[in-house]
C-alpha cells in the first residue's frame, strides 16, 4: 500500500539567484548557502492544544546546506509528518528562508527573497529567490 503522505505532495523546487557582489563574496570565502523550509497549518477546532507558540500546527521542516552558487534547489519535505494533517483546518503552508551557511564567519551575510505561501502555489511553479549581500540594502520580497 502507498505511504500515508502519498496524497500530500510536499516536495518542490525553487531557484536561487545571487547578485554579482553576493556571488563574489561566497566564492572568495568558500561560503555556502543554507535553506530552511517549514511546513505548517492552522489548527482545527479542538486541536489548538497541538499548536506551537505562534498558534500554528508544525508539520515538519527541512534544512539543507548547499554550495554557494546560484541554481535550482530541491526541497524534499524533510521530516514532514502526515499524521499531523488531521489537526489542521485548511491548506498546508510552507515558509522557506535562504541564508549563508556561516562556514566562514558567525553571521549571515545574505539577504534573500523568501517563500511564505500555500504549498500548492509552489508546486505549480518554481519560484525564484534573489539573494544579495545584506550590505547592498536590496529590497527583498515574498514569493511566489
Amino acid at each position: 500500500s502507498l505511504p500515508a503522505h502519498a496524497e500530500t505532495q510536499v516536495a518542490f523546487d525553487f531557484n536561487v539567484t545571487l547578485s554579482p557582489k553576493a556571488e563574489k563574496a561566497l566564492v572568495s570565502t568558500k561560503e555556502g548557502i543554507t535553506f530552511s523550509a517549514y511546513y505548517y497549518g492552522d489548527p482545527k477546532k479542538g486541536a489548538e492544544k497541538h499548536a506551537n507558540e505562534v498558534g500554528q500546527i508544525d508539520l515538519g521542516m527541512e534544512r539543507v546546506d548547499l554550495p554557494g552558487k546560484p541554481g535550482k534547489v530541491h526541497v524534499s519535505g524533510g521530516d514532514f509528518d502526515p499524521k499531523r494533517l488531521k489537526w489542521i483546518s485548511g491548506p498546508v503552508y510552507v515558509n522557506v528562508n535562504v541564508f549563508s551557511s556561516r562556514k566562514s564567519g558567525p553571521d549571515n551575510i545574505l539577504s534573500c527573497d523568501f517563500i511564505d505561501t500555500e504549498l500548492k502555489n509552489v508546486e505549480d511553479q518554481v519560484p525564484t529567490l534573489n539573494c544579495f549581500l545584506i550590505e547592498e540594502n536590496a529590497q527583498t520580497s515574498v514569493r511566489p
